[in-house]
């Protein structure tokens, strides 16, 4: 029976995931083309940001199992390029079973190891293109093994009180911003959109494009007010 689950497990696991120098101008926006509860939704009550007044906040929430977070990935890589120094990306892993927070965790120790790119792209193909059963602290450590990180200093960073605090934090906002899958965007704390909006990659980006132009707008105004 255990056996049966342990295969089973990536199964339930997969299905879960679905539920040039930059320059900044306010460009003109088709406020027809995308509506609130239709192409996004607006986050209620609004979070606050974690960086800077002047900067929009892009968050993307993923869960490194979650096949439509990896094919998103090239698709992302191509948007950034793009994006303008007022735009702020962080990546944050969702929460939402036992087993996204042990990737959480391993997203957290990357990061501290100042591995995130390698860690983020290695991760994603060991699970979706190697298919490798990477669910728990034995695997991951095997994993970070294969990367040069010794047992003993994965499991030092991954026991920490900081990345289980970072771990937590992110549990928080997963929970605040009312994430139901993934992939999901959040921006500037404000605004929710998600592949359940928009199915396909391209035009989910065009929603967060969208939103980024509505807060540049309202921030020109209320700059324009003081």
């Amino acid at each position: 029976m255990l056996k049966k689950l342990y295969y089973l497990l990536p199964l339930l696991l997969l299905a879960s995931c679905s539920i040039q120098e930059k320059t900044i101008s306010v460009t003109p926006q088709k406020e027809a083309n995308f509506h609130e509860n239709f192409d996004y939704k607006l986050i209620n009550p609004q979070q606050k940001i974690d960086g800077e007044d002047n900067k929009i906040e892009v968050v993307e929430m993923f869960f490194f199992a979650c096949p439509h977070c990896y094919k998103l990935e090239p698709t992302i890589e191509l948007w950034l390029k793009k994006q303008a120094d007022d735009v702020k990306f962080i990546r944050v892993p969702a929460i939402i079973g036992p087993t996204w927070a042990i990737q959480a965790k391993a997203f957290y120790v990357a990061e501290k190891l100042g591995m995130s790119d390698v860690v983020r792209k290695k991760l994603f193909e060991a699970i979706h293109k190697e298919g490798k059963q990477i669910y728990n602290e034995y695997s991951l450590m095997t994993f970070f093994s294969e990367l040069g990180v010794s047992q003993n200093r994965f499991l030092e960073l991954y026991e920490s009180e900081e990345v289980v605090e970072l771990a937590s934090k992110a549990r928080e906002k997963t929970v605040n911003y009312g994430i139901r899958g993934v992939p999901a965007i959040i921006v500037n704390g404000k605004y929710y959109t998600a592949t359940y909006f928009k199915t396909d990659h391209n035009k989910m980006l065009e929603v967060v494009d969208f939103l980024i132009e509505k807060e540049r707008k309202e921030k020109l105004v209320t700059a324009q007010l003081k």
